[in-house]
């Protein structure tokens, strides 16, 4: 005797069938579960916008919404820094010629008050100090040494200021860092020609940072601050603190790090001064 069990799979795969087609959707779906869950009616148009406006999960983020995160974050966390200490590392190409890295303590205190001492050869004890709108806007300096003795009053962008130098001392420091990769950023996402290599987790002097590695392919004219960029982004400071630039040829023309970093010390008038008696200027 055969079962009418198959016959009864059979009749409820047909009905099953028959309500998928006709299964109302959108408003009609809401009416008709409204009826019966009238307790949740309430919360059923929320539930619906996230069901049916959703966007689908194939539409995932792309590699520039990651770093635009990222670049937002750093943006956040400088914006809630008043002044901060570091040893900072710099290494630059000029003229062709990769100098030797250079050692710096670090003192910089919004708007603008930079003070810098060499704790390292090869410029071991030399300082220099910027205060914005203070000393007729001029950097005040002397090298390490025997000529520790002449203390001199530079145009921060003239010659003497600039030998050996890729930037001025008014570009040091976190926030020039933070606004060029901005602008980059912004402008090769927007040409399409952003090309993230990778992004992940990594430790840099001890401390966990989050790598990002990425080119920019200029077109149209257009010039970017590197064609090639490796950074290090501080997970606790959420600060850039180790980058590496390289041109076009990928060869590195900058290297900048940042270690032992303070944020919001407190400093104070004294800690810009030329007469600070910790100086000697």
């Amino acid at each position: 005797m055969k079962s009418d069990k198959p016959t009864a799979d059979i009749t409820r795969t047909r009905d099953l069938a028959t309500e998928n087609r006709y299964r109302p959707s959108g408003r009609r779906l809401l009416q008709c579960t409204a009826t019966r869950l009238e307790p949740w009616a309430p919360l059923l148009p929320m539930i619906l916008c996230a069901v049916f406006l959703a966007p689908p999960f194939s539409a995932a983020a792309g590699p520039g919404d990651a770093v635009l995160s990222l670049q937002e974050q750093m943006e956040s966390s400088y914006a809630r820094v008043n002044d901060y200490q570091a040893i900072f590392h710099k290494q630059e190409r000029v003229e062709g010629e990769l100098l030797p890295e250079e050692t710096i303590l670090l003192k910089f205190q919004k708007p603008l008050k930079i003070y810098m001492k060499w704790v390292a050869e090869p410029l071991k004890g030399s300082e220099a100090l910027f205060v914005q709108g203070k000393y007729d806007n001029k950097l005040i300096a002397h090298r390490g040494g025997i000529l520790s003795v002449v203390t001199l009053s530079l145009d921060p962008k003239g010659p003497t200021a600039m030998k050996g130098n890729r930037h001025p001392i008014t570009e040091a420091g976190f926030g020039f860092i933070i606004q060029q990769m901005r602008r980059n950023i912004d402008m090769a996402l927007q040409y399409g020609e952003f090309e993230l290599i990778r992004i992940g987790e990594e430790v840099i002097k001890g401390r966990p940072a989050t790598v990002v590695e990425a080119r920019f392919k200029a077109g149209g004219g257009r010039k970017y601050y590197a064609s090639h960029t490796i950074v290090h982004i501080d997970k606790e400071l959420m600060l850039p603190v180790s980058n590496a630039f390289y041109d076009e040829k990928d060869v590195l023309f900058e290297k900048y790090s940042f270690d032992d970093v303070k944020l919001n010390v407190g400093f104070t008038t004294q800690d810009f001064s030329r007469s600070n008696k910790e100086y000697r200027f």
